[in-house]
C-alpha cells in the first residue's frame, strides 16, 4: 500500500472530456427529491446486495422503449424520475421515466462500462480509457469538478460519505476525496510482475471494502487506510462482485463455488459448488442467497448453511445479478427472457420475452420496472392494472 500525491494525479483538460459537438450537454436543472427507492449505485447499495425496497405483483404491461443508439454494460441509475443511463459509445444520457423520452446527454471520448455512482447533483462516471479514469460531473451542466487518471476502469465506483473508491484494470484499489479527486490511498494486488486486473466493483460494510480479481482472490482492505485485513484465495478468477450483510461476505467463483466469508477474519462459513462458472453477482433477501449461472441456472442458497433451497433453469447462461423485490426475483438471460420468480419455491411467476439478450442486471424504482434488452434498449414496465 502506498499514499497517493495529490499533485502527481493527471487531471485531463474539459475539452478532452466532452465530445459537444451537436450536444447540448447535461441539463437537469430541478432539485432532486430523494427517496428510498433511488438506485443511484451498483447493486442498489454500498453492500451491491441488489434488493430493491419496493415491489410489484407480476404481471407487467411495457410502458415505452427507449433505444439508447449504443451498448450498455451498466445498469440504470433513478431518481425522482430521472434516469441516467451510461454507454459503450461514452454517452451519459438522462431519460425521463414517464415517458422514456432523452432529456440530455454529454459525451466522452472513451466507452463507460462501470456503473456511475449518483452524488446529489453530480455523477462519478468510471472511463475505460488510460488517459482518464473517473470523472466528477454536474448533472445541471455537464461542469466537470474533477478528473483523474489511474488506469482504464471497468468496474463501478463505490460512494462512502466522502471518500470514492475505485478498482482498475492494472490490478489497484483507490481511495479518492470525492469533493477534489485527490487519492487518499492506493493498494495493488501483486508482487513482482504477476499484475492481473479487477473486474470485480468494490462493496462495503462501511468499514471495510471487498472486491475480487482475476488472480482469483477476496481482498478485504480498511476503509479509511486501505490496509489489507484479509484475502481469501479461490481456484478461479473473480469477475463477480461481493455483496456484503449481516457479517458476512458472499461472491461467485470462474471456479464455480459460491463462497461465504466472515466480512472481520475472512473465514470460509460455507461453499457452494455449482458445477458451472459464475460470471455475475449474487443478491439476498436476508434469508436466501441468489446466484446465476452460466449454464443458465439460478439457484436459492440458504443463507446459514449454503444449502440449496430451490434452482431454476433457463435455456441460456445468466450473467447478471438476479434482483430481488420482495416476495420475488427477476432473473434475465442470454435465451432474451426475463423471469420473475417466487422467492420462496423458486416457481415461475411471469415471463417476458425480450428483442434481445438480457445481459444486464434489471432495476426497480417504486413500481417501475426497467429492463435493459440486447444492450441498447431500455424497457420500463408497470404492473398490470387488474
Amino acid at each position: 500500500m502506498s499514499s497517493g500525491d495529490p499533485k502527481t494525479k493527471l487531471l485531463v483538460p474539459v475539452c478532452t472530456l466532452f465530445l459537444m459537438a451537436g450536444c447540448a450537454g447535461l441539463h437537469v436543472e430541478r432539485a432532486m427529491k430523494i427517496a428510498q427507492a433511488d438506485w443511484v449505485t451498483y447493486g442498489g447499495a454500498p453492500s451491491r446486495t441488489n434488493q430493491a425496497s419496493t415491489e410489484a405483483v407480476p404481471p407487467f404491461v411495457e410502458m415505452w422503449q427507449h433505444n439508447t443508439v449504443a451498448g450498455i454494460l451498466a445498469t440504470p441509475l433513478v431518481r425522482d424520475s430521472v434516469i441516467i443511463l451510461a454507454t459503450l459509445n461514452g454517452e451519459i444520457q438522462t431519460v425521463n421515466l414517464l415517458n422514456g423520452k432523452r432529456t440530455s446527454y454529454a459525451g466522452f471520448d472513451a466507452p463507460i462500462a462501470g456503473t456511475p455512482v449518483w452524488n446529489g447533483s453530480n455523477i462519478f462516471v468510471p472511463i475505460s480509457s488510460s488517459n482518464h479514469s473517473i470523472v466528477s460531473v454536474s448533472l445541471r451542466n455537464s461542469e466537470r469538478f474533477w478528473s483523474v487518471a489511474l488506469g482504464p476502469i471497468e468496474s463501478s465506483p463505490l460512494l462512502l460519505g466522502k471518500q470514492l473508491y475505485v478498482t482498475t484494470l492494472e490490478g489497484k484499489a483507490h481511495c479518492l476525496n470525492a469533493d477534489d479527486g485527490s487519492e487518499i490511498w492506493q493498494f495493488k494486488t501483486w508482487q513482482g510482475n504477476d499484475r492481473k486486473p479487477i473486474r470485480s466493483s468494490p462493496a462495503s460494510d462501511g468499514e471495510t471494502v471487498f472486491f475480487g480479481c482475476d488472480d482469483g482472490a477476496v481482498y478485504a482492505l480498511g476503509a479509511k487506510e486501505g490496509n489489507l485485513r484479509w484475502r481469501f484465495e479461490t481456484k478461479g478468477s473473480l469477475f463477480a462482485t461481493p455483496i456484503v450483510f449481516e457479517s458476512k461476505v458472499v461472491v461467485g467463483s470462474l471456479d464455480g463455488f459460491v463462497y461465504c466469508l466472515r466480512s472481520e477474519t475472512g473465514e470460509l462459513i460455507w461453499s457452494f459448488d455449482t458445477k458451472s462458472v459464475i460470471y455475475g453477482s449474487a443478491s439476498t433477501s436476508g434469508k436466501k442467497v441468489f446466484v446465476g449461472t452460466a449454464d443458465g441456472k439460478c439457484y436459492a442458497l440458504d443463507v446459514t448453511t449454503g444449502f440449496p433451497v430451490w434452482s431454476a433453469s433457463t435455456k441460456s447462461g445468466i450473467n447478471t445479478a438476479p434482483l430481488v423485490a420482495g416476495n420475488t426475483i427477476y432473473v434475465g438471460s442470454l435465451d432474451r427472457t426475463l423471469r420473475v420468480l417466487d422467492a420462496e419455491s423458486g416457481k415461475d411467476m411471469w415471463q417476458y420475452s425480450a428483442p434481445g439478450r438480457i445481459k444486464v442486471s434489471p432495476v426497480f424504482w417504486r413500481n417501475t420496472l426497467l429492463v435493459i434488452s440486447e444492450d441498447r434498449l431500455l424497457i420500463a414496465f408497470t404492473p398490470e392494472k387488474k
